[in-house]
């Protein structure tokens, strides 16, 4: 197949009839890309937009229902998530959505691991894509495969960064700061495998968690461009978004998040030097 930088629904599904056996590690792969769309029940004003994301996509795709933190029991909650376990600390209390919404992310490695797939795109429910630009990075990034093992999707560019691999006009970056929010994600069978085993109990946001590479020892790598496009907005907002703090704790929140930010972000660079030596 010739490489065009772009590539159809059709030729994707071709692509993929060829002979598929490539794989990181030199093992059998066992199974083509497959998607997990992470969906709340509850959250029906989404439930049209998550077909709209399979049908938009020319992969098999699964919706996964996520995790309700409301509904978890409290020995549950103790089991999964513990304060200031790593440091930096993270300077919030977790909410019971966000630790459900971390849940959510486990279940799906889960199931890549189970399931045996050499890897999976896991979506959360308030994403879109561009159906040949997506068509044209799954081809890249299974042209790509021995380059990465788990790539972020950001809705935002993201072009600072070291380049990694790069066919066509996609590139897959190293990122100076890696983004927040795990709107969309691409994880290999050896990252799950990694990510369960670094990540229970949890203290914090999955995306910040996964800023902390020296802690998951996962490597973030990122698309660009990105065919990713966020439409929380237009669907009730986010599910995550704190909406009951007082104007004292909404006070701490703006003070907070920026220090935190920051020495996450020196450590990572930190880490990022030194694996790179």
């Amino acid at each position: 197949m010739t490489w065009r930088g772009t590539a159809s629904i059709g030729g994707l599904s071709r692509f993929f009839q060829r002979d598929y056996r490539r794989s990181l590690h030199i093992e059998p792969v066992l199974s083509g890309p497959k998607a997990f769309i992470l969906h709340l029940e509850r959250a029906s004003s989404r439930a049209t937009t998550v077909q709209s994301l399979r049908a938009s996509m020319a992969i098999e795709s699964e919706v996964l229902a996520a995790v309700d933190g409301g509904r978890l029991s409290q020995q549950e909650v103790d089991q999964a998530y513990a304060r200031r376990r790593f440091r930096p600390h993270y300077p919030f209390p977790l909410t019971r959505t966000e630790i459900g919404v971390f849940l959510s992310h486990r279940l799906a490695w889960r199931r890549i691991v189970d399931d045996v797939l050499d890897f999976a795109f896991i979506f959360e429910d308030d994403a879109q894509i561009d159906p040949s630009a997506f068509a044209a990075l799954v081809e890249f990034v299974t042209l790509e495969r021995q380059a990465w093992n788990y790539v972020l999707l950001p809705a935002q560019p993201i072009r600072n960064g070291t380049p990694v691999a790069s066919r066509g006009g996609l590139t897959l970056l190293r990122p100076d700061a890696p983004p927040l929010r795990a709107i969309a994600q691409i994880v290999s069978l050896a990252a799950a495998k990694r990510l369960l085993d670094r990540t229970l109990p949890f203290d914090r946001p999955i995306d910040t968690l996964m800023q902390m590479t020296w802690v998951t020892s996962q490597p973030v790598l990122v698309a660009s461009p990105s065919p990713i496009r966020d439409v929380s907005l237009e669907t009730g907002g986010s599910t995550v978004q704190r909406k009951s703090m007082s104007l004292v704790e909404r006070l701490r929140h703006e003070a907070m998040r920026p220090i935190y930010r920051a020495r996450v972000l020196a450590r990572y660079r930190r880490h990022l030097a030194e694996v790179s030596r």
